[in-house]
């Protein structure tokens, strides 16, 4: 950036990336585990009804119809109180038919569904899917993909990579159906704001930049990882504003921009061996080979490409599944900072937990340090209100 006199105006861009938290901070659930807490209610429920459910992914079966209205107990009553509560105590024990035994009701508790889970992927997720535990679709994927090419006969190579991509074809179904059902009407106060405001001179330390100069905002892009229209609230009828929403991974209902859904960190020490690898589908769901369905990604690299920006973060995670993208966006020569609007609830807030993963995308660490508004220049993301019941 060239020298400009004081007190004038510095016209930069600003790059916004949006990720689930967002949407949760809207109050939709959008998380992983309220996804895989629909679709068991969805396969149980349908059991219940019909005495069995069949799909790619699992089956579930009514041991005895006679004991189809059996689900007792103060808290098992239902087939959502029943997911409720294995969800708090893990799934594990779910499938297993295993009863955790709490106060004398459980005695006379009936459990009436067998449920053989037939993808290895969607065992591993409902392992891992607790109350007290966060589920990583893409990032478990990845590890699957990494653990069948580790084989050294490629016919069980090539059968584990097929039924490992048919198993995520499926899961994908069952989410675009799960995130059609939500409703995205919801908007919170703060956020046209934060979209639309002057910059922070003090958030910029790099030496080309003057602090004592006044930044306006050239052009604004949202890339949101969401497939969700959450964002458009905010940003709709501002053409003039310069102001381009991108959906980097997809939209729901649009057939020329479909989802993109898998693992995207070529970055990744072991992702070398993937290309010496000759074992058909180790690709398929590698996100960067996705990218070329659409113009998005270009999109975004002639912005970033353009002229010295700024990056807002609003509940992206910056997880590994994005690194080769977000690599690129925060090394960047002209991404002179970025702002974290961090998640908080009273004592608790995410802000560490975001940096330390943004700095898995930094190879440069004195830049990571440079570029990162510290904590106490930084804000909370503005969330809905508790819908009262």
């Amino acid at each position: 950036m060239t020298n400009t006199p004081k007190d004038e105006t510095i016209g930069i861009n600003r790059l916004i990336l949006i990720g689930n938290g967002f949407d949760l901070a809207h109050g939709l659930k959008t998380g992983y585990n309220d996804f895989i807490i629909w679709y068991l209610n969805k396969a149980l429920g349908y059991a219940q009804k019909n005495h069995q459910y069949d799909d790619q992914l699992l089956t579930v079966t009514v041991k005895d119809v006679n004991t189809i209205d059996m689900l007792r107990g103060p808290k098992l009553s239902t087939v959502p109180s029943f997911i409720d509560y294995y969800y708090e105590h893990g799934f594990e024990e779910m499938i297993k038919q295993r009863f955790l035994k709490i106060g004398t009701w459980s005695q006379n508790f009936i459990n009436p569904f067998e449920i053989n889970v037939k993808s290895h992927l969607l065992y591993s997720l409902m392992i891992d899917c607790k109350m007290a535990n966060w589920v990583d679709i893409e990032n478990t994927f990845y590890d699957h993909l990494k653990s069948a090419l580790a084989l050294t006969e490629p016919s069980n190579k090539s059968k584990l990579v097929t039924a490992l991509n048919k198993s995520l074809s499926a899961i994908i179904t069952e989410l675009e159906s799960y995130l059609t059902t939500i409703e995205t009407d919801n908007t919170v106060q703060g956020y046209a704001d934060i979209i639309n405001n002057p910059f922070d001179p003090s958030d910029f330390v790099d030496e080309d930049m003057h602090t004592e100069n006044l930044f306006s905002i050239d052009s604004t892009h949202v890339l949101n990882f969401n497939y969700t229209g959450t964002a458009e609230k905010y940003i709709k009828n501002k053409k003039e504003q310069k102001i381009h929403l991108n959906y980097i991974h997809g939209k729901l209902g649009d057939e020329k921009n479909r989802i993109i859904f898998g693992f995207g960190d070529e970055l990744d020490q072991e992702y070398a061996n993937f290309e010496l690898d000759r074992t058909r589908g180790i690709f398929d769901y590698i996100k960067s080979f996705w990218y070329f369905r659409t113009s998005n990604y270009h999109d975004l690299i002639r912005f970033i490409d353009s002229k010295t920006y700024q990056v807002y973060i609003l509940g992206h995670s910056c997880g590994l599944s994005d690194r080769t993208m977000l690599n690129m966006v925060f090394e960047h020569e002209n991404c002179k900072s970025v702002r974290i609007f961090y998640y908080q609830a009273k004592d608790f807030n995410n802000y560490t937990t975001i940096t330390q993963e943004i700095s898995r995308h930094f190879k440069n660490k004195q830049q990571m340090r440079k570029k990162i508004v510290p904590f106490d220049r930084s804000t909370p993301m503005p969330q809905s209100e508790p819908q009262q019941n």
